[in-house]
């Protein structure tokens, strides 16, 4: 006979639904930044993405392009994080099953961003 994980009343979701609420509060606030400063009239800007440098500079300097990228990386960052939590938040309860699931899937879509970034 196998044993089966104990069944929880609740998933964990606390941090991983925050994690989620804040990147889209966050993604969107830069996106909106953006959208301000290009109405403005600011100088657009440009650079690579992935030169965090430039995007910084950019950020300081007040450029559409930069703060659209921030939004971008946020973006990006959001599932990530917010898999983590749910990892940190199964793992806290014992669910190594979803635990481990989530870790994957990080591990996935950060290979797959780095095969993109090097392609």
């Amino acid at each position: 006979m196998t044993t089966r994980p104990p069944v929880h009343e609740g998933a964990p979701r606390r941090l991983t639904s925050t994690a989620i609420t804040a990147g889209v509060f966050v993604a969107g606030a830069f996106f909106a930044v953006a959208l301000l400063l290009e109405v403005l009239g600011a100088e657009p800007g440009s650079g690579e993405m992935t030169d965090v440098a430039t995007v910084l500079d950019g950020l300081v300097a007040l450029t559409p392009w930069a703060w659209a990228t921030a939004g971008a990386y946020a973006v990006v960052a959001t599932p990530v994080i917010g898999l983590l939590m749910t990892a940190w938040e199964y793992g806290s309860v014992g669910d190594r099953r979803t635990l481990l699931l989530a870790l994957a899937v990080v591990a996935i879509l950060t290979l797959s961003a780095v095969v993109a970034i090097l392609r």
